[in-house]
């Protein structure tokens, strides 16, 4: 069942995401090339004014549509029908959490894509361009030095990057939980909430960053091996994620709990 919520939710949220990613793509190579042109600064200004705001544009929808389809379909009226169908809590939630990843990873990858066509089309011909292979080079350079390393950091920076969408959203998912339960303040107590549960949140993260970094300085070896650079930086990283890991968690289940003993469609 959990598979028809993810096609049902695609299906309704396709058709928006996907005007927009072509607008901003077009926009990002019509933007570049005029650019080059000396002859049409007013006409290359107005395109890459209006990329921007494509581009900001998809940032927004892509926040609103988490909020949107969290609230209209599971509190909203649509609820009603939601919540008869023969799938769980966890799976209404899920739902929901993965049709947002995936557009939020959508939305990141293509504005990389389009901010790159345009500055490709910008380069076009010329001494930048050539730079590009040894660049790349360098890149590949980088790695083979750094061994199995260097793989593992990306892989746990892109790891940690995504428990952290992931929390983002679900903290989303309970502060509007929250506020559901104050009727006549709905919207209000939904965005204090939020920004107290990721205070909270960064708070503790911060905290331990803080008395790591302290640690490190006063005592900045560990076995006559020197990791006053690296050791912050590594424990820092892992107990962000776990951090990260417990809070999606913590906000999973609280939304879930709601949801199934709080939830008033009235």
């Amino acid at each position: 069942m959990l598979k028809q919520l993810l096609k049902y939710e695609f299906k309704a949220t396709g058709r928006t995401y996907g005007g927009l990613y072509l607008a901003l793509v077009a926009l990002a190579v019509l933007s570049g090339f005029s650019l080059r042109s000396s002859s049409k600064d007013n006409f290359a200004s107005l395109l890459l004014f209006a990329y921007m705001v494509v581009a900001v544009a998809v940032a927004v929808v892509s926040v609103m549509t988490i909020v949107t389809r969290f609230t209209r379909n599971l509190l909203g009226r649509e609820g009603y029908l939601m919540h008869t169908l023969p799938v769980t809590e966890s799976q209404l939630i899920l739902s929901k959490l993965i049709s947002s990843v995936v557009w939020m990873l959508c939305s990141s990858i293509v504005g990389i894509f389009s901010f790159a066509v345009m500055l490709l089309a910008l380069s076009l011909n010329s001494a930048a361009l050539q730079h590009l292979p040894e660049l790349w080079q360098k890149v590949v350079e980088i790695f083979r030095m750094t061994g199995s390393s260097g793989w593992l950091w990306l892989i746990f920076e892109t790891l940690n990057g995504l428990v952290a969408l992931v929390s983002s959203i679900l903290c989303i998912y309970a502060a509007c939980m929250i506020g559901h339960q104050f009727k006549k303040h709905m919207v209000p107590a939904g965005i204090l909430a939020f920004f107290l549960l990721s205070f909270l949140q960064n708070w503790l993260s911060s905290g331990v960053s803080s008395a790591d970094m302290l640690q490190a300085v006063s005592d900045p070896t560990l076995g006559g091996v020197d990791i006053s650079i690296a050791a912050p930086s590594a424990f820092t990283t892992l107990f962000g994620l776990a951090v990260s890991i417990a809070f999606a968690a913590g906000y999973f289940l609280l939304t879930r709990w709601l949801m199934e003993h709080k939830l008033d469609l009235e």
